[in-house]
């Protein structure tokens, strides 16, 4: 079993990647920190909150962390996402409060006690938390295995600018600092995740698992799925986030090339943009190819609870 941290901005994608993740039993989910992105801060946080009671993950401490980016503005994705972030979808109240200690100190106090027994980061929205943890204290990389993060693109373009995928796009200077800090990181770009489309089949799949982890799974793809129509005429959502947990559970189902990693953060057209200069000894794995069928099967099984 793979002892995770989860750092995202639910967010329906990173929804589906929490509820995935915190009940399947090839992973164990020791913290959930949240940070501006897909909404604002504070709502990262409730929603952090709502998805832990929905994964029936109570014991699973949620951490509210940055409430904007490093330098640049903030921007949210309400427009996609709905007001809430999820998608306006009918959810219980959460049952328990947020963690008081903030999501940057909580990085830093769990990796450094994972010196040990090591911890995987998992990132699913902007970087700030973990940029201003790196930047607070350098050390906690000796308590880090490997970062796996969904950000990026490089031959699909963006999905905010032409250049710009938005997980990056949000911060690109906390990017720019967890690409460069040297600790391996798989990476899921756009390259990946838009091969990854939910279609009905897909969605019927997820529907038949018999957890409720899966039915409200579903109800997330769903609503992903009506947005994607609505805002670019294709149905068939990508699975951006959950392919983290599911590459991370499944690594065999994914695969991918060495690179270091650079991030445009100078302002202009390409502001935002990650571009990969492939090469053996690079830190970061670049992920362009996945088994599809594979990945939701991966996924209905981690829903479901299985191995």
């Amino acid at each position: 079993m793979t002892r995770i941290l989860i750092d995202c901005d639910p967010g329906l994608d990173d929804a589906v990647a929490l509820l995935a993740a915190c009940h399947s039993p090839l992973l164990d989910v020791v913290a959930i920190t949240t940070v501006a992105g897909n909404v604002g801060g504070a709502q990262t946080a409730q929603n952090g909150r709502i998805i832990r009671t929905l994964a029936d993950s109570e014991d699973i401490p949620v951490h509210a962390g940055a409430p904007r980016p490093i330098l640049r503005d903030p921007v949210t994705a309400e427009d996609f996402h709905g007001t809430t972030g999820l998608g306006g979808l009918d959810v219980p109240e959460p049952s328990a409060p947020l963690s008081p200690t903030h999501a940057v100190n909580a990085l830093i106090e769990h990796c450094r006690a994972a010196k040990s027994d090591l911890l995987t980061l998992v990132m699913t929205g902007p970087m700030t938390n973990m940029a201003l943890a790196l930047t607070m204290a350098p050390d906690i990389m000796e308590g880090i295995s490997e970062i796996v993060l969904m950000g990026g693109a490089d031959r699909e373009g963006g999905n905010i600018t032409p250049f710009a995928e938005f997980n990056i796009y949000a911060d690109p200077h906390a990017a720019a600092a967890v690409f460069g800090c040297g600790l391996p990181i798989r990476c899921l770009s756009l390259d990946v995740t838009h091969t990854l489309r939910t279609t009905k089949d897909r969605l019927s799949q997820v529907r038949a698992v018999d957890t409720s982890q899966a039915d409200y799974a579903a109800a997330f793809l769903e609503a992903s799925c009506k947005l994607e129509f609505s805002a670019k005429g294709r149905r068939d959502a990508p699975l951006h986030d959950p392919s983290t947990v599911i590459a991370l559970a499944y690594p065999h189902l994914f695969e991918g090339r060495r690179a270091h990693v650079s991030v445009v953060t100078q302002e202009g057209e390409q502001f935002g943009r990650t571009i990969p200069h492939f090469a053996d000894d690079g830190p970061v794995l670049w992920y362009d190819k996945a088994d599809v069928e594979g990945v939701f099967k991966a996924l209905c099984a981690m829903l479901e609870g299985a191995a």
